[in-house]
């Protein structure tokens, strides 16, 4: 009778739970469709591609994290890189819930037809256990068609010659800082050098009057500057003066006027200008060199040395008077130097007729200004519309004015070099098409905690992303070049972690590893890692850190 009961007992409880296996749905997700697949990734602007996917989460959830990436996997369906891939954190629990993400594939990477032979594009996706970072259900290869990656743009690139250059006027002070420059396979460089194997040729540094009175602690002076120019001339590039006659940054903000000059006159202010000029030329020309460009005031979108000129509240009369003092300055010093008017935002084609046309019914002297300089800041959601709006304000002004043009800065989030890439491949090309002189991204070389200043081109080890190759010239783009980034890939595990990590790598049997936290620190570093050898987190904190070998960057959760 027991025996019984107990057999009883036991087929209940299979029942039971077969019961329970049927009517509770299994934590899973599932790639639904691709909204285009092949998907058209244009050379100029990249593509964006649609993921529709679904999930059931586990009974007891509160909300779960979900990850959706593409990445490379060879001819045996093994992991060799990482694309792209985005994280939607906490979401609603459930069961059959569809959702939809969008992913930019830039021009970047290489199309499918040019992979190397068995290799193929992923989507993946991956769903974690409620309020952790534990996965429990996977999408990818064994229940989804691979993506391939194609471009029937036919777009030819424009080979107008042009100007690409970098304003890097915080690299003395990030070097007294312990800041240095490296290349993609961890060599430590000179900036300079190191710049122009992307092709740049051009180097743009302002100069501020007393920066010991401001916040600048001194950088960026005339000595300063001075230093900086003689190494952009060592390597034969061109240099453009930014002069912000101020004691500290000049831009739509801020105009002030240097403390020295506050109680100018406006006769005086314009000898000032004049002077500060000619000495700004005759420290570099006492090393030789010439620049090849002098911006008169930097953004001076509502004028320059407020308030006497701002042309605002003021009127353009004493802003008109403030740059032809500059200009003259610059002409009398030697009429070969080319002078810029530099404004803010160049997609605003109303703010440029605004502000030159007030300048030329107010006494500017036309023939001694050559360039009207742009800046350019658009962020993920606009740079496609502000680039092509910058185009048509530059075609517009060139024809209104007869004078040519120039983005004179630009910059974009470092937080997505490929977009960052992206952007800089497009208004090079429209720069160019529109027969620009040139383009410069502003300081690219900003990483690490130096900074709040979010829109750098360099990697948190000291070396340059993915958005710089924008500069090289397609036909000239070599990626076995030791200067480029290292295609090598790898894979980290387990992740997330708790105490150790191990990275299953291809190619080269040694890397360069480091470790990083998200504000920059350099916390781990192997010179020699050896495959599958044994990392030591235990000591570091719980949360997210990064893991870059050679130039390949992963992120990494600690629990």
């Amino acid at each position: 009778m027991i025996n019984n009961a107990s057999t009883l007992y036991k087929t209940t409880l299979v029942i039971l739970f077969i019961f329970l296996k049927a009517v509770i749905p299994a934590q899973s997700i599932e790639i639904l469709s691709l909204a285009d697949n092949p998907l058209e990734v244009n050379p100029l602007i990249g593509g964006n591609l649609i993921v529709h996917f679904k999930y059931s989460s586990e009974t007891s959830s509160t909300g779960n994290n979900v990850f959706i990436g593409l990445e490379i996997l060879d001819s045996n369906n093994n992991y060799k890189s990482s694309i792209t891939g985005i994280t939607l954190a906490n979401q609603q629990p459930g069961n059959n819930i569809q959702n939809s993400v969008e992913l930019f594939i830039g021009s970047c990477n290489t199309l499918s037809g040019d992979l190397s032979s068995g290799d193929f594009y992923q989507i993946k996706a991956i769903l974690y256990e409620s309020g952790t970072w534990i996965e429990n259900a996977w999408a990818g290869y064994w229940n989804t068609d691979p993506l391939i990656i194609q471009d029937n743009s036919g777009i030819v690139f424009s080979t107008n010659t042009i100007s690409k250059g970098a304003d890097v006027s915080w690299m003395t002070e990030m070097e007294a800082n312990g800041y240095s420059w490296k290349d993609n396979y961890g060599n430590t460089r000179d900036l300079m050098p190191l710049l122009a194997d992307y092709q740049l040729n051009s180097i743009r540094l302002r100069v501020w009057v007393n920066p010991d009175s401001s916040g600048a602690n001194g950088w960026c002076d005339i000595d300063d500057l001075v230093i900086k120019a003689k190494l952009a001339d060592a390597e034969n590039l061109d240099i453009m003066i930014c002069i912000h006659y101020s004691d500290w940054w000049a831009d739509p903000a801020n105009q002030t006027k240097p403390s020295a000059w506050s109680g100018f006159s406006v006769a005086q202010l314009e000898t000032a200008v004049y002077n500060h000029t000619l000495d700004v030329l005759n420290a570099l020309g006492n090393e030789n060199i010439t620049p090849k460009w002098v911006q008169i005031g930097n953004e001076t979108s509502d004028g320059m040395l407020w308030p006497t000129g701002r042309a605002s509240t003021g009127g353009f009369d004493n802003y008109a008077k403030f740059i032809n003092a500059g200009s003259n300055a610059v002409k009398n010093y030697n009429s070969n130097i080319e002078t810029i008017i530099h404004l803010p935002n160049g997609n605003d084609n109303n703010l440029y007729l605004w502000n030159i046309d007030g300048l030329l019914n107010n006494g500017l002297i036309i023939n001694r200004v050559d360039i009207i300089g742009m800046s350019l800041y658009p962020d993920e959601s606009n740079w496609i519309s502000m680039v092509e709006d910058t185009y048509n304000n530059m075609v517009d002004l060139r024809s209104r004015y007869n004078k040519d043009l120039m983005l004179v800065e630009v910059g974009f989030s470092n937080d997505r070099p490929d977009i960052s890439h992206q952007f800089l491949t497009y208004i090079i090309e429209k720069s160019r098409q529109a027969t620009a002189l040139g383009v410069f991204y502003w300081e690219p070389i900003a990483y690490g905690s130096f900074t709040s200043y979010s829109k750098g081109a360099w990697d948190l080890d000291g070396s340059p992303s993915i958005a710089m190759d924008a500069f090289i010239d397609m036909e000239n783009l070599n990626t076995n070049n030791s200067n480029f980034s290292n295609k090598d890939t790898f894979t980290i595990f387990p992740n997330p972690t708790s105490n150790f990590l191990k990275i299953k790598l291809s190619g080269h049997i040694r890397y360069s590893l480091k470790i990083f936290n998200i504000l920059g620190e350099e916390l781990i570093e192997f010179s020699n890692y050896r495959n599958m050898q044994t990392i030591d987190i235990s000591n570091l904190n719980n949360g997210i850190y990064i893991l870059k070998i050679n130039s390949s960057e992963h992120k990494f959760f600690k629990l």
